[in-house]
């Protein structure tokens, strides 16, 4: 009975500090390149990126309202059962207003066409395994502060974190 008591304090006592612990304010996590964003078992990090004025596609060119920002993102699967699916919309951008950006679907298929980089509309990263792609958007020229950040659902491993993959920002300048 003693035993089940402590035990019993001790699980409440846990549950007090992370609630003591977690920040109260819409705070942001930065972090920079090849820095994973934990979401459950998965991990999410930008490896590279570029800036252009234009994509030179095998036909065209295509010049951006801004700038192009051309992100190597990648997936990690750290589950042990458990394949990841994820879309190419996973990811945005977001400036020091609180702008969001979306990734062009579109520019990545003339990029595919001209440097093939393994572009499918939608992934299935294995268990243990990882994925890579080319993520593109289109930033006003004078956005000083651009950030990566992650879409996705709570999951299990996301409860004792609060969630935190959501307040997580990669930074891109």
């Amino acid at each position: 009975m003693k035993k089940a008591f402590f035990l019993l304090i001790l699980v409440y006592a846990g549950l007090a500090l992370s609630v003591i612990s977690c920040k109260s304010d819409n705070s942001a996590f930065i972090i920079g390149l090849n820095q994973n964003i934990h979401h459950d078992d998965f991990e999410y990090s930008v490896t590279a990126f570029s800036k252009t004025p234009e994509i030179i596609g095998e036909r065209d060119t295509i010049y951006a309202m801004g700038i192009y920002y051309i992100v190597h993102f990648k997936t990690e699967n750290k589950a042990l059962r458990v394949d990841h699916n994820w879309s190419n919309s996973i990811a945005y951008i977001i400036d020091e207003k609180g702008n969001i950006f979306d990734n062009i679907e579109e520019n990545q298929y003339v990029i595919n066409k001209s440097k093939p980089f393994g572009l499918k509309e939608s992934y299935i990263t294995r268990h243990g395994e990882s994925d890579t792609t080319l993520l593109v958007f289109d930033i006003p020229a004078d956005v000083r502060e651009p950030y990566l950040m992650i879409r996705g659902g709570t999951l299990m491993g996301d409860i004792f974190d609060s969630g935190r993959f959501r307040k997580m920002k990669i930074k891109l300048f």
